[in-house]
C-alpha cells in the first residue's frame, strides 16, 4: 500500500517566479513489524466477527423475516382445487370475512376468553407473587438460597417433564389422590380442566419471573438500602416506595411478556389436555391448524391477532413507562 508523500519539483521561470510541480509516484511507506501485526489482528478479528454473525443473521432472515412474510402472504390466499392460490382484488379479504364470521361461534368466543385469561394469570397473579417472593429472597431471609433453588427448578426443567410430573401428581395413582380423594380423577376433564392449566402456569411461571426480578433487585445500590435501614423505614414502605420503582423496568418487561401470553401459550394446554374440555387457546389453534393443508386459516388468525395486539401492548408499555422514571445506577 502506497501512502508516502508525493515528490515536488521546484521550477524557476524567466520572470523569476518559482512554481512547484508534483511529479512522480508516491513513495511506498514501509510498515514496522508492530504495525503489520496490528493490521493482521484487525483483519482476523473482522473475519471472525463476520463468520460468527453469519449464522444468527441467516437464522433471523430465514426463521423470522421469511416466516412472517410467508404468513402475511398466506393470509391472502384461499384453497382452490386443493391448492392455495392468491385471491383476486375483488375478494382480497376473503379469509378475514371467514374469520369474522367465526366470531359468532361459541367455540371461538370461548377460545378468546380462555386466552385472555392467561393475561390475568401472568400479569395479576404470577407476577405479584413472584415480586413478593423475590423481595424476601433479596432481603436474604432464612433459607433464602433453598427457596431460590426451588423457584429456579421449573425454569431449567423441560416443559414436557414438568407437565408430566404435574399430571401424574394429580392422577388417581399419584400422591394427589391421597390428598383430594376420588375427585382427583376428574381434574383434567370437565370444567376443572382449564383451572388446572391455569394453576400449572402459575406454578411453572413464578420461577422465571423470580429469576429476572431478583436480578433487577441485585442492581440496586446498597447505599440506598442502608439509608432506609438507618432511617428505620418499615419493610412494606421500602418495598413499595424503593424496591418497586427501582425495578420498574424489569416489572414492565415481565408485564408485557404476560400480555403476550394471550397469543403464545399453547404447549401447556396441549400437553395437559390436548386442547379439549374448553382449554383451546389462540396459540394452540394456530399450532394445530398449521399441521393441515389449510394454512391460510391460521395465518389469517395470527395476522389479525398481531394487528390488534401489537398496538395495545405498545400502548400499555408507554403507559407503564410513564409511571416511574427509569433510574440509572
Amino acid at each position: 500500500m502506497k501512502t508516502g508523500a508525493l515528490k515536488v519539483q521546484r521550477i524557476e521561470t524567466s520572470d523569476s517566479t518559482i512554481t512547484e510541480e508534483v511529479t512522480g509516484e508516491p513513495e511506498e511507506k514501509v510498515l514496522t513489524p508492530k504495525q503489520k501485526h496490528r493490521r493482521h489482528v484487525i483483519k482476523q478479528s473482522t473475519i471472525f466477527v463476520i463468520v460468527m454473525l453469519a449464522y444468527p443473521v441467516a437464522q433471523f432472515l430465514l426463521m423470522w423475516v421469511g416466516v412472517n412474510i410467508n404468513s402475511i402472504l398466506l393470509a391472502f390466499q384461499k384453497p382452490v382445487q386443493g391448492k392455495l392460490q392468491f385471491v383476486g382484488w375483488d375478494d382480497l379479504f376473503y379469509n378475514f370475512k371467514v374469520l369474522f364470521l367465526s366470531f359468532g361461534e361459541s367455540s371461538t368466543q370461548r377460545m378468546f376468553a380462555v386466552s385472555a385469561g392467561y393475561i390475568v394469570v401472568s400479569c395479576f397473579v404470577t407476577l405479584p407473587i413472584a415480586l413478593i417472593f423475590s423481595y424476601f429472597i433479596f432481603k436474604k431471609i432464612m433459607a433464602a438460597g433453598f427457596f431460590k433453588a426451588i423457584f429456579y427448578l421449573p425454569s431449567v426443567i423441560p416443559l414436557v417433564a414438568l407437565t408430566l410430573v404435574y399430571s401424574l401428581f394429580f392422577n388417581v395413582n399419584g400422591p394427589g389422590y391421597y390428598l383430594f380423594g376420588d375427585n382427583v380423577a376428574n381434574f383434567f376433564t370437565g370444567s376443572s380442566a382449564q383451572w388446572m392449566v391455569y394453576i400449572f402456569c402459575v406454578w411453572a411461571g413464578i420461577g422465571y419471573d423470580v429469576i429476572l426480578i431478583t436480578s433487577g433487585m441485585a442492581r440496586i445500590p446498597r447505599d440506598i438500602l442502608e439509608q432506609c435501614k438507618m432511617d428505620g423505614t418499615p419493610g412494606i414502605v421500602e418495598f413499595v416506595r424503593i424496591i418497586i420503582p427501582l425495578t420498574w423496568s424489569t416489572i414492565t418487561t415481565l408485564f408485557i411478556l404476560g400480555m403476550m401470553s394471550m397469543f403464545n401459550v399453547y404447549l401447556q394446554p396441549y400437553f395437559l389436555t390436548s386442547g379439549q374440555y374448553g382449554t383451546m387457546t389462540i396459540g394452540l389453534e394456530i399450532y394445530q391448524e398449521s399441521g393441515g393443508s389449510g394454512l391460510n386459516t391460521p395465518a389469517t388468525l395470527g395476522l389479525f391477532c398481531s394487528l390488534i395486539g401489537a398496538p395495545v401492548i405498545l400502548l400499555v408499555r408507554w403507559g407503564m413507562n410513564k409511571c416511574f422514571k427509569d433510574a440509572e445506577f
